[in-house]
């Protein structure tokens, strides 16, 4: 199954009866509804949910002054990435600040102050290493733009969504159900938190057993 931009366009074209295209961006009807589709479905799948997709760390370059008179310094997105997960000022005593910062036109805009800013960030590891569920979201989500944008269907664009929507539930579980569970922990703090004041415990000497000693 063909997993790059203009494969899966094509593959979700054919299987709505629709005619493909053999470039991409060719002014054709059927690419300038997929190619949004496809480009904001990956954005907003990426935010979505925390897929384990490869990280990055980086050293930003700076390539001018910040378009937001809010900000001093503009910095360029780094090659490949997806999503910034954090951005940080290097002071060079080893020692790092989490910066404030907006990205603006693919520009990361801050006021680093002199000193070195860096940041984190998600790797596109190209559609062919994509998970499976990740690749299935974005399939059922250029297919919905193809049903409400060419066949005019836009109850079944509708179904594609939500089955959209059903993957990235069952993504999440699965993470929720792979992270390693918190150990209870019981202490007055906790119960106080849970039931109203006052609270009364075990008697003296019963050393919160129920039963005495």
């Amino acid at each position: 199954m063909a997993s790059d931009k203009i494969g899966i366009i094509n593959s979700e074209l054919a299987q709505t009866g629709n005619a493909t295209v053999a470039v991409e961006d060719d002014g054709s009807e059927e690419w300038n509804v997929c190619s949004p589709a496809y480009d904001v479905g990956v954005d907003v799948t990426v935010e979505r949910h925390d897929w384990n997709f490869g990280t990055n760390i980086a050293t930003l370059q700076r390539v001018g002054d910040s378009p937001d008179d809010e900000y001093d310094d503009a910095y360029a997105l780094p090659n490949g990435q997806l999503s910034i997960v954090w951005v940080r000022l290097a002071s060079g005593g080893g020692i790092d600040q989490p910066a404030d910062f907006k990205i603006i036109n693919d520009l990361i805009c801050l006021t680093s102050s002199g000193l070195r800013p860096k940041c984190k960030f998600l790797v596109n590891p190209g559609e062919q290493n994509w998970p499976p569920l990740f690749a299935a979201v974005i399939r059922l989500l250029v297919r919905a733009a193809i049903y409400r944008g060419l066949n005019e269907d836009a109850a079944q664009a509708d179904k594609e969504e939500k089955k959209a929507e059903a993957i990235l539930n069952e993504a999440r579980t699965r993470v929720d159900q792979s992270s390693p569970k918190r150990a209870m922990f019981n202490s007055r703090a906790v119960m106080s938190r849970r039931v109203r004041r006052p609270w009364v415990g075990s008697p003296a000497g019963w050393s919160g057993t129920g039963v005495p000693d």
